[in-house]
């Protein structure tokens, strides 16, 4: 059983934005499926933060390197 992460939403958004990195990271490898389970893992915790804590940039952030994946997919 995994730790719960905390709940404070200024933590979480740190910790998606640290899933991105390593999506960077592993898309700079080419290991463009590993890209996409980081992407994932991402994509839920942004998705669970509670209403009014979003970031537009993070946002941004998620749309553009998933379509940074779907691209190399597609190569």
């Amino acid at each position: 059983m995994s730790f719960p992460l905390p709940l404070d939403p200024k933590f979480r958004r740190e910790v998606v934005g640290q899933w991105l990195d390593d999506v960077i990271d592993r898309l700079e490898m080419g290991e463009v499926e590993d890209a996409l389970v980081s992407w994932k893992i991402a994509n839920v915790i942004y998705l669970n933060l509670p209403p009014g804590e979003g970031c537009l940039e993070q946002e941004a952030r998620l749309h553009g390197l998933r379509v940074k994946i779907s691209q190399q997919q597609s190569n």
